[in-house]
């Protein structure tokens, strides 16, 4: 077991414990008819946080602890992580979780917290606490998180009493600056002037036009085409380390799995990608999908910068 070097608030773990094993069932039942794929209002958050007497927010989201954690999809490792964050902008909370793919090789492992921030990012907002089991991410969370722009400010926050700062946690980052770069920017189309070489979804060029892929110049998106006749759009988030870096059809899935949906609801994949460049997903995006979604076919467009 690592060293924790950090010191907790134990009024935090007390107030936890009070609280009871039954007050903390009840507010996971109470949670369920507000939770609409994967995000829990401000509105709701304030209301049960009134109804059932909680000290704040931050309280709130360390009793839904467990609630994220059965969310958690790890059939390699049956290891089950969940993660709540708060967006500073809006006071919405989101959660997130560990998904492992069978089959493939486990660098494509999306872990909670990463989970967590590639949600945010594609709603166009930002994090400003997080809440974990336990406040120290593994460290290819910890660099991915740092990929974001003011990430050193973001709060973890546990219910042994912890609460720390990204800074605090990973103190001298190999940050997007020491590539000439100030970081992913939720909300700003980073590749406004993307341009399809054949007719495109509009949401799939949306999504394209997001992308965070200022290292390889190759944004990438796909689209995923549900049974149910909805989609399911996913962008590429590049970290200045390369690795961990966020693919387009990994990051399409995250949101498709907050939304109920399974990998057998899948009906087609478009990939978006700038052919002949320095990264290319579609080799990577067809074995994916040929061990979760083999009935979905894979279409490859390109665009230009």
């Amino acid at each position: 077991m690592s060293v924790n070097p950090f010191e907790a608030d134990p009024h935090v773990a007390s107030r936890l414990q009070r609280y009871g094993a039954e007050r903390a069932g009840a507010l996971t039942q109470a949670v369920v008819p507000f939770l609409q794929a994967g995000i829990l209002s401000a509105e709701a958050a304030a209301e049960l946080v009134q109804r059932f007497d909680l000290a704040d927010v931050s309280d709130l989201m360390l009793l839904l602890l467990p609630l994220a954690r059965s969310r958690a999809r790890p059939p390699i490792s049956r290891f089950q992580v969940g993660a709540i964050g708060l967006e500073a902008d809006s006071g919405d909370l989101i959660f997130g979780q560990n998904v492992e793919f069978p089959g493939t090789h486990l660098g494509l492992t999306v872990h909670g917290e990463t989970c967590l921030a590639t949600r945010a990012f594609h709603r166009g907002t930002r994090l400003a606490v997080i809440a974990l089991g336990e406040a120290h991410p593994c460290a290819h969370c910890r660099q991915f998180l740092s990929e974001f722009a003011g990430s050193d400010r973001m709060a973890l926050i546990d219910p042994l009493g912890h609460r720390l700062t990204l800074g605090q946690l990973y103190p001298w980052p190999f940050d997007p600056a020491y590539l000439g770069q100030s970081g992913a920017v939720a909300g700003r189309d980073h590749w406004p002037n993307l341009t399809p070489l054949a007719p495109m979804d509009p949401a799939l060029l949306a999504a394209g036009k997001r992308a965070h892929t200022p290292y390889s110049g190759c944004p990438s998106a796909v689209l995923l085409g549900m049974r149910n006749g909805s989609s399911v759009a996913g962008s590429a988030i590049e970290s200045v380390a390369f690795n961990p870096s966020m693919g387009p059809l990994q990051a399409a899935l995250i949101e498709a799995l907050a939304r109920g949906h399974d990998y057998d609801d899948i009906a087609s994949v478009t990939l978006a990608q700038v052919l002949g460049g320095a990264v290319d997903h579609a080799a990577g995006t067809a074995d994916l999908l040929a061990r979760i979604a083999p009935q979905a076919p894979l279409h490859v467009q390109g665009w230009t910068v």
